[in-house]
């Protein structure tokens, strides 16, 4: 009798034991019409056929219900984004920079990543590497696409250098002349960073930035077969063509002060930096043009200890990006005084 009573539960109520067979058969044959369905080579239903839990399918239909759309750059080859300016139309390019542990092979420094951030449940790409060391008292990255390019300054990765003054308040940006197809040049400048000096104090300061690019970078579409115009760099005396219009000049977005925090602020949220949390840090900073105070070139914000997002558009290419953004997160005695 207990036994009896202990089945009741697990029995359709006012029904024959002999009735859930049926019920049984019959959810076989809904199944095989729903599989019958699907085409004999769909793999759904190799999954389905294989896999006992029957909540398997559920998971192909709704793998990429999340992941996030395409980038307007996704198409581009690695060496497009970092060699050439970005093409007007595709707008912005938002990439994160890591600080990581050096590999082997590397005497000391820091090494770090750029890599592009493609959203949510998509896979980011590595653009580039840069080592960062101290000579004299100097900071010096070397800047490639790979390991190889930062052993081998004969190998086709090596991008370029950026140097720097003992008081790290100004930066050049070298590239190896080898940024376009054709022969091998001699080294170009392809920037030029200053950091005015500014006194730190209990509430938080903020670096006044410039940056002055070559002008002669034509404008290209993504869509356009046409070769780019090659970038020939800031000539060497290009301070004393400072009205000639030979170049471009960048500037810091000045932020706001925040009576709450004590601290000044840039506003991120029109910066197209989704998903990404930006902390206050001295090293945070926008670039507009001279002419144009409206729209940020280039933005760099820090999201974690060793991490920064970094957004640029027209007219930089990824190189000038990633180094003016380097020469940012480099300490500097010019900020300690």
């Amino acid at each position: 009798m207990v036994a009896a009573s202990e089945n009741k539960e697990n029995e359709s109520p006012n029904k024959p034991r002999k009735c859930g067979l049926a019920t049984k058969e019959r959810a076989v044959r809904n199944s095989k019409l729903k599989d019958g369905a699907l085409k004999p080579s769909s793999l759904q239903l190799c999954i389905k056929k294989h896999d006992s839990d029957s909540n398997s399918g559920n998971l192909w239909d709704h793998s990429d219900s999340e992941a996030a759309p395409a980038s307007s750059w996704s198409t581009l080859p690695n060496r497009s984004l970092i060699c050439r300016p970005l093409p007007v139309d595709i707008g912005r390019c938002t990439c994160v920079i890591v600080k990581e542990s050096s590999p082997d092979g590397f005497c000391g420094g820091s090494l770090y990543s750029l890599y592009t951030y493609e959203g949510q449940g998509r896979q980011n790409r590595k653009l580039a590497v840069a080592h960062h060391r101290r000579r004299n008292g100097k900071s010096e990255f070397r800047v490639a696409q790979n390991f190889k390019g930062l052993l081998m300054s004969s190998e086709e990765g090596l991008v370029g250098n950026v140097t720097a003054n003992l008081m790290g308040s100004k930066y050049h940006i070298w590239d190896q002349g080898t940024l376009n197809s054709g022969p091998k040049q001699s080294k170009l400048l392809s920037a030029v960073v200053r950091f005015s000096c500014t006194v730190a104090t209990w509430i938080g300061s903020y670096r006044r930035i410039k940056a002055w690019l070559p002008k002669h970078q034509s404008m290209q579409l993504k869509s356009s077969t046409t070769q780019i115009q090659h970038i020939n760099g800031l000539p060497i005396d290009w301070q004393e063509h400072m009205g000639n219009s030979v170049h471009l000049q960048l500037l810091s977005r000045v932020p706001h002060f925040n009576k709450i925090w004590k601290q000044y602020e840039l506003d991120y949220r029109d910066g197209g930096i989704p998903g990404l949390s930006v902390k206050s840090s001295v090293k945070n900073f926008q670039l507009m043009l001279e002419n144009n105070g409206r729209q940020t070139i280039l933005q760099l914000g820090r999201v974690g200890k060793s991490k920064y997002v970094m957004d640029y558009r027209y007219p930089l290419t990824g190189y000038q990006a990633f180094c003016i953004s380097l020469a940012s997160i480099d300490s500097k005695l010019c900020c300690m005084v």
